[in-house]
């Protein structure tokens, strides 16, 4: 499967140009992006794998998550905390209150109590980046 190339990407999601150039600059390799796309971030990529990357991350680009959650949300006439309970861990096992109000704490530009909910940011960002890169067949 191929690729579009970053300047294809920046022009077809402008609103997204500083995350975009967040997520390759975390990765530090624009050829993870297909393996982000086909298994998820989980298994390990550079820049993703620990809590002090992660949450750095979502905290340097919280603005841009956040309104990328905000824009996708509205797409799939979703509510955002409904949306992010459905990720990742929490798709079998939902949020309990405390995970809640740290989504809510992140979502308004607080600081979380736990790891949890900044990395799963930092991976949603990284995973929905790769898939701006794939190209249509």
């Amino acid at each position: 499967m191929s690729n579009k190339t970053k300047k294809e990407v920046l022009q077809e999601n402008s609103n997204y140009k500083t995350l975009i150039n967040g997520v390759l600059n975390q990765l530090g390799e624009m050829s993870y992006l297909e393996d982000i796309r086909n298994h998820g971030i989980d298994g390990g990529f550079a820049g993703f794998t620990y809590y002090s990357d992660t949450v750095k991350f979502a905290t340097r680009h919280r603005s841009s998550i956040v309104t990328l959650l905000e824009d996708q949300a509205d797409q799939f006439g979703e509510d955002v905390v409904k949306m992010v309970s459905g990720f990742g861990f929490f798709k079998n096992g939902g949020m309990d209150a405390e995970d809640k109000k740290d989504l809510y704490r992140f979502l308004g530009g607080g600081k979380c109590k736990e790891t949890t909910i900044p990395n799963l940011m930092a991976w949603y960002a990284a995973e929905e980046v790769a898939r701006m890169f794939e190209a249509a067949n």
